[in-house]
């Protein structure tokens, strides 16, 4: 019990007697002038005799204090127990606060999930010294691992991992949960030793885990700052060390890195380009290119791919490639995604307006976007406000994200598709998906990735797998979309083996809106 307790205890003892002695004194001064008062009355008037009197008044003084002892036991008797009592009731309630106190620091102190240390504990507890060591872990790839397998999935995989990492902790060290797939381990190994005992610890990620009979393969990247070397204080080595755990990732994943101070450059130039991205947002410094597609049985103009483009006000034209992964990472390319959306179908609806011909339009969608809450509802929304008729529309997808993401994705294509939208599956040739494994999914157009088409030769005599591709994809029902044609060599080649649209270089490259629009006016160019 804490000395303030037993502070508290004691006073309560201080002001209990008091009372008690007080009501015992009030009691006594009544019971004792009353039995004067009345048995010296009584004993005038029933005796007379004086000899008589005399013996009467001395038994009457004994029989008083033979019952004022008998009235004082008793109550200080009742008023001793209901003291004690009093105290035991106030210690076990004492004693109740200090339980649920303990009981309140334990959840305070400790992950729920794994019901490891956690960030707190860390701050208490953690003393520095000079063979102190933070480790910071994590699982590569586990955002991907929740998005397609669920949240519920991934607490169990961490439960898992948090296990083996409790079973491998040598004396000198200590593990904590920070959240997500987050732990630190503070470790007390001397410096040379570490290195060693890091790579036993990534052993760890690489052993194969059954959860729920998934049988999981993962890595781990694990980032290392050292006290006094990478700071003196536990808040700038937890920094430092997440750092270091950045720059593995960005490397690739599956390994270690001790904290360098030219880590954190990129650190601070990603949260900077973040900041840019948002505020280019709100400010509309993106706008859209649209690059025809050309109908190669008609010579006419089948619709236009949107693609972003952001000149900030700060860094000048970035192409996409420097900044969509960024957007997807921060969540930014989901109002980016709608913002591209509803302008691209914007854009559309008024050619529909204005030429006989009428275009589709065709946009990318990220796989952020579409494991999305509501992405099905906001895209509908979206055709709704602009009057956009949904065949219309054609949204694109990697290769890529519908062979990784294929059962969490395909669902909500397949019921996008059902309201008349065109699901197109862009860079087809990139990975290493088959043409059979593709009739699983949800798609109405094949878009045949650049690199296939630059390596069509001059001599057509033998038959490349491009036309092969072209003749499986239109079996099956698709249309077949070629990027990247350069070239009238390529032109031939494509329309030999009848692909149904191309689009490159050839014809246009992608234009602003108020250029596309003049474009189509005078676009005339001959197909050979």
């Amino acid at each position: 019990m804490s000395k303030q307790g037993h502070e508290q205890i004691k006073a309560y003892k201080v002001q209990m007697p008091f009372a008690a002695s007080l009501r015992i004194s009030i009691i006594y001064l009544i019971c004792g002038a009353l039995w004067i008062l009345f048995s010296d009355k009584a004993l005038s008037s029933l005796v007379q005799d004086k000899e008589m009197f005399e013996q009467m008044s001395l038994i009457k003084g004994w029989s008083y204090i033979v019952m004022t002892a008998i009235l004082l036991f008793y109550l200080i008797y009742k008023a001793t127990l209901r003291m004690r009592v009093a105290e035991r009731k106030l210690h076990n309630q004492y004693m109740e606060l200090l339980n649920s106190r303990e009981e309140l620091r334990h959840i305070a102190f400790r992950d729920q999930l794994t019901g490891l240390p956690n960030r707190l504990a860390l701050n208490e507890i953690v003393i520095l010294h000079k063979n102190t060591s933070l480790l910071h872990l994590d699982l590569d790839e586990f955002k991907y691992v929740n998005d397609t397998l669920g949240h519920a999935f991934g607490d169990r995989l961490v439960q898992e991992f948090s296990k083996r990492l409790v079973n491998e902790l040598l004396a000198s060290e200590q593990l904590y949960r920070l959240g997500g797939d987050d732990w630190i381990i503070v470790s007390h190994e001397p410096l040379d030793r570490l290195p060693l005992r890091v790579e036993q610890l990534l052993s760890l990620f690489e052993k194969p885990c059954v959860v729920d009979e998934h049988r999981m393969h993962m890595t781990g990247s694990i980032g290392i700052s050292h006290f006094p070397i990478h700071g003196r204080t536990l808040e700038q080595l937890m920094k430092n060390a997440e750092i270091a755990l950045y720059h593995t990732k960005k490397q690739g994943g599956n390994g270690l890195a001790f904290y360098d101070a030219s880590f954190s450059m990129p650190l601070q130039q990603r949260a900077d380009m973040i900041r840019l991205l948002r505020y280019g947002l709100e400010n509309e410094e993106f706008e859209l290119h649209y690059q025809p597609q050309i109908n190669l049985e008609n010579s006419r103009i089948e619709g236009f791919e949107a693609l972003i483009r952001w000149n900030s006000s700060e860094l000048g034209r970035i192409p996409p490639d420097q900044f969509i992964r960024l957007a997807e990472e921060s969540h930014l390319i989901i109002p980016m995604g709608e913002w591209v959306l509803r302008t691209a179908c914007k854009f559309i609806r008024g050619i529909h307006e204005s030429e006989e011909n009428k275009p589709i339009v065709s946009v990318n969608v990220s796989v952020v976007q579409l494991i999305g809450h509501r992405f099905e509802e906001r895209v509908l929304d979206i055709l709704r406000e602009t009057g956009l008729d949904p065949c219309y529309l054609e949204l694109e997808v990697t290769e890529s994200m519908m062979i990784e993401s294929m059962d969490l994705v395909a669902d909500k294509l397949t019921r996008l598709k059902e309201y008349g939208i065109n699901i197109a599956l862009d860079d087809f040739g990139r990975g290493f998906s088959s043409l059979s494994h593709l009739m699983r999914l949800p798609i109405t157009t094949l878009k045949i990735d650049k690199s296939f088409i630059e390596h069509i030769p001059e001599n057509q005599e033998d038959q490349p797998l491009t036309g092969l591709i072209i003749q499986l994809a239109k079996g099956m029902g698709m249309k077949v979309v070629a990027e990247g044609v350069e070239k009238y060599v390529q032109l031939d080649y494509l329309k030999k083996y009848e692909c149904n649209c191309i689009q490159g270089f050839l014809f246009s490259k992608p234009l602003p809106a108020l250029i596309a629009r003049d474009w189509i006016k005078a676009f005339s160019l001959p197909i050979r």
